[in-house]
């Protein structure tokens, strides 16, 4: 794949992610249809309505219960009667004035209403003498059927007092989508679904009208900032610093001797994001990583070990047009002749991407790490420095490398997964992948440059198509103990087409116990290097244990690497003491024993390598 191609994803991705923040909960990629009225998070502003129901007859506990089974009794309903017989379903009658029509029906109580006295107007036909009428009152009060085929109380559609509905009371008015039965639920306020354009001059007046209008004002419309979630906007920064030093002694059987030395690391990163939070619950946005270290003996992990030239057979090497070349592989980045690539100091951007965020799973794409990488599990330890896996190092000699980054922080796309099932197996599953264009990216961990970009004269295997994938598995099985087993494959393509390198293949398992303040955890990986022969193999071990504000880590790591003739063993014991939840000191030894090729009168022999290191530290979090 081109890296045409590539950006066209990367821009075409970041568009689809910025889009996909309109969907709604039910799918995030799902187009979202325009909010109806009762889908509203707050009901609609509340004015005073009139007070129509003073007294509620026995058998009606709810508005939205139906008074067919109401007991045989008399209420007032303002200037209105209503009146009931037994629950044998006989006829009821509503009156209005003096005029009452009986009614009957075989399977439901018909009721005839008199409209109530509304507001500012006075009922024409109980009215005294001389009292002023409204000029919207009727001359003769008009008489309203109200059947179960049409009435939504009698059928239990709706609340009893949401029944004003003008002279025209027929089933027709109920047609309207928006306050058919989602608006009787009994989420709306009794009174509320007054509809003022069908409130006729019979019986209602101005005020009434316009109080029923406001209830069924919608709320403010959306924009489309408040869709695409630009009106939560969340920011994160979070990095730490870690500082050390050491008193480190080297012994060695070759022509450097034995000597001590002193040694200073520092680690630090910084980690930013801006993302906006859609209401359905997407979170989309940008997000970076800026890392910084000091190292005095390596730049990233790998470089030269020993000394055997790619002239002498059995040193790695490959003849390219009559001149032999030494080679490196992928994953152990050791290379056995020519100049170091040593750096002290280093700072680079690790971390350019575009994320999106939902309950379907969290996807990237940019400069970020892989599947194989976030899934790839190591020894516990509580310093800066481990047996296995650490960024930097005091003694140089560090070997034991057990995370599988295939692609490092080269431009990609990743997913990852929620955890899934954990509620119905009892394991909790969860799944990544991730595809590079090529695994070309340097900073102060991982550094892969083009071949002959590095100024080693080294070549190394030249990837493209990295496929990464990942799954872990965990469980709690209570009492606090908890584990998870994860496993990792990354696989990529050889361009080079010498005969000494070929396609990317690497494992990786891992495991982890927790029981109360304990954590026993190892891992293993198993690469061939992007090489026909040179396999790089890892193992790792550790148990921590942090009680309280302290804590203690031991760790064991063992490496071997066919390629340059590399055995290494390490030990690192640590403590460490949280001053608060930024602060923080340790104190720990590191112990390294390793073989390394050394050529002597053209023939390679093994060299033995130990370094000793005690040193202390202090770490801060912000």
């Amino acid at each position: 794949m081109s890296a045409k191609i590539f950006w066209t994803i990367l821009i075409t991705g970041g568009l689809g992610g910025a889009l996909a923040a309109q969907a709604q909960v039910g799918s995030p990629f799902a187009v979202k249809k325009k909010k109806q009225a009762w889908e509203a998070e707050a009901p609609a502003p509340q004015a005073p309505i009139p007070q129509v129901l003073k007294d509620t007859p026995q058998g009606i506990k709810d508005l939205g219960q139906s008074v067919i089974n109401a007991p045989n009794q008399t209420s007032n309903i303002d200037s209105g009667t209503y009146s009931s017989s037994p629950q044998n379903l006989a006829p009821r009658s509503w009156t209005q004035g003096d005029v009452s029509v009986p009614n009957s029906a075989p399977n439901s109580a018909p009721r005839y209403y008199q409209a109530p006295q509304t507001l500012g107007s006075v009922n024409p036909a109980t009215a005294p003498q001389g009292a002023p009428q409204s000029p919207f009152a009727p001359k003769t009060p008009p008489r309203y059927e109200n059947t179960t085929s049409n009435n939504p109380v009698a059928s239990g559609q709706a609340p009893f007092r949401q029944n004003y509905q003008g002279q025209n009371y027929q089933a027709q008015t109920y047609q309207n989508q928006a306050y058919q039965n989602q608006a009787y639920q009994g989420q709306n306020y009794p009174g509320q679904n007054f509809q003022g354009q069908n409130f006729q001059g019979q019986n209602s007046n101005q005020s009434l009208n316009h109080a029923n209008q406001n209830r069924l004002q919608s709320p403010p419309k959306q924009g489309w900032k408040d869709k695409l979630g630009f009106g939560n906007i969340a920011t994160s920064l979070k990095g730490f610093l870690k500082l050390g030093a050491a008193a480190v002694r080297r012994e060695t059987d070759g022509p450097d001797g034995d000597e001590w030395d002193d040694g200073y690391i520092a680690d630090g990163q910084i980690r930013a994001e801006v993302s906006a939070i859609t209401q359905g619950g997407l979170e989309y946005g940008v997000g970076g990583l800026i890392r910084g270290q000091y190292d005095e003996f390596r730049r990233g992990f790998g470089g030269r070990v020993g000394d055997c030239p790619p002239d002498i057979a059995g040193c790695a090497g490959v003849d390219v047009a009559g001149t032999p070349t030494a080679i490196r592989g992928h994953t152990s980045r050791f290379f056995t002749a020519g100049p170091s690539d040593e750096r002290k100091t280093d700072i680079a951007l690790e971390g350019a991407y575009l994320f999106l965020r939902s309950s379907y799973g969290d996807i990237s794409i940019g400069r970020d790490d892989g599947a194989a990488f976030l899934f790839s599990l190591g020894a516990p330890g509580l310093v800066a420095v481990n047996a296995s896996n650490s960024p930097v190092d005091y003694t140089g000699l560090d070997s034991v490398k057990t995370v599988n980054d295939a692609s490092g922080f080269a431009e990609k796309i990743t997913y990852t997964s929620p955890r899934l099932l954990g509620d119905r197996i009892g394991v909790g599953i969860q799944i990544g992948a991730s595809y590079s264009p090529n695994a070309r990216a340097c900073g102060v961990d991982y550094c892969v440059r083009r071949n002959g970009a590095d100024g080693t004269g080294v070549l190394a295997p030249d990837l493209d198509d990295v496929a990464e994938f990942g799954i872990s598995l965990d469980r709690n099985f209570g009492n606090g103990f908890s584990g998870e087993v994860t496993a990792t494959y990354a696989r990529a393509s050889e361009q080079s087409d010498l005969a000494v390198f070929d396609d990317l293949e690497s494992f990786g398992f891992g495991a982890e116990l927790k029981y109360t303040d304990f954590t026993l955890g190892g891992s293993w990986l198993s690469s061939n290097n992007g090489l026909e022969n040179g396999d790089y193999k890892a193992w790792d071990i550790g148990l921590s244990w942090k009680p309280a504000q302290w804590g203690l880590s031991l760790a064991y790591g063992h490496a071997d690497d066919d390629s340059v003739n590399l055995t290494s063993d390490q030990i690192t014991l640590g403590g460490i003491y949280d001053l608060n939840e930024r602060f923080s000191l340790g104190a720990g030894v590191q112990y390294i024993d390793r073989d390394t090729p050394f050529v002597t009168n053209n023939i390679i022999t093994e060299q033995n390598e130990k370094a000793y290191g005690l040193f202390i530290e202090g770490r801060v979090n912000f």
